[in-house]
């Protein structure tokens, strides 16, 4: 039997930071934490991380900052504000540490330092670590290639009140995916919402959609229309449980692996 991997939780106060160390602590022959940071000023910067997950262990702390050493195999899981990833990514290089990346709302930059980090250590960065929705990513550019340019695509996803970005991660990804398989591009073919006299809708172009409200953990539906039918791939989340059994999936998986970028796709084999 293998021994459990060791976890750094990057944004362990944050709700799915909690839940992933939960599920941690529920599978402790699997996964074990070795470490969990948060922002400067978390009223309870110092204190064991029993203080936010019952069960966890006395001996880690919540920290502002990583582990000045980690062990082999470590993976760090971010779920952090996509403004400290430099930094956290600078550390995990400086480590040696793979990196498992679920933050939401990255720009370019941040991207771009993603890409330069897969150079030297293994990332796997996603905007969704649930292994229903990167199914759904995988059916989507499925049908999109099959169905052609006959069919007009359309995305649209609704989360909760409190989310910062629009649209989200997933949603935009989608249309990635399915931009892909129908040679067009992200920048130019996506059109996020229509209002007043927005004219025919142009033939190639992905709408996206984004709808907030109450506490949807996120669905996500994409329309194929055509002249004559309709096809509809639809995930619906009824808890975040999932992203973090996901995540924690990933974080198994990446523990010891190459230098590279890595996908979900490489997780589940697609």
């Amino acid at each position: 039997m293998s021994a459990p991997v060791p976890i750094v939780m990057i944004g362990a106060a944050g709700r799915m930071g909690r839940m992933i160390m939960a599920e941690a602590v529920r599978q402790p022959e699997r996964w074990r934490i070795a470490g969990a940071v948060d922002h400067a000023d978390h009223p309870l910067l110092g204190q064991p991380i029993s203080e936010l997950v019952a069960g966890a262990p006395e001996s880690v702390t919540l920290t502002a900052a990583p582990p000045d050493q980690v062990e082999p195999g470590t993976v760090a899981i971010h779920f952090a504000l996509p403004e400290a990833l430099a930094e956290r990514l600078s550390w995990n290089i400086s480590m040696g540490c793979a990196a498992l990346i679920g933050t939401t709302g990255m720009g370019p930059e941040q991207l771009r330092q993603v890409k330069a980090a897969a150079e030297q250590i293994a990332v796997l960065a996603t905007p969704n670590t649930s292994a229903g929705v990167n199914i759904v990513f995988w059916l989507a550019r499925e049908a999109a290639r099959l169905l052609g340019p006959d069919y007009d695509i359309e995305i649209v996803e609704m989360h909760h009140h409190h989310k910062q970005d629009a649209p989200s991660g997933t949603a935009r990804r989608l249309a990635e995916v399915v931009l892909e398989a129908t040679g067009g591009e992200y920048e130019r073919d996506s059109r996020h919402g229509r209002q007043g006299q927005a004219g025919a809708r142009r033939r190639g172009e992905v709408g996206i959609h984004a709808l907030r409200g109450g506490d949807v953990a996120g669905d996500h539906t994409v329309v194929f229309a055509g002249n004559g039918d309709r096809i509809e791939l639809t995930h619906r989340a009824s808890s975040r449980q999932i992203f973090a059994n996901g995540a924690l999936l990933a974080a198994e998986w990446l523990s010891g692996r190459r230098p590279g970028q890595y996908t979900m796709k490489d997780v589940l084999g697609l």
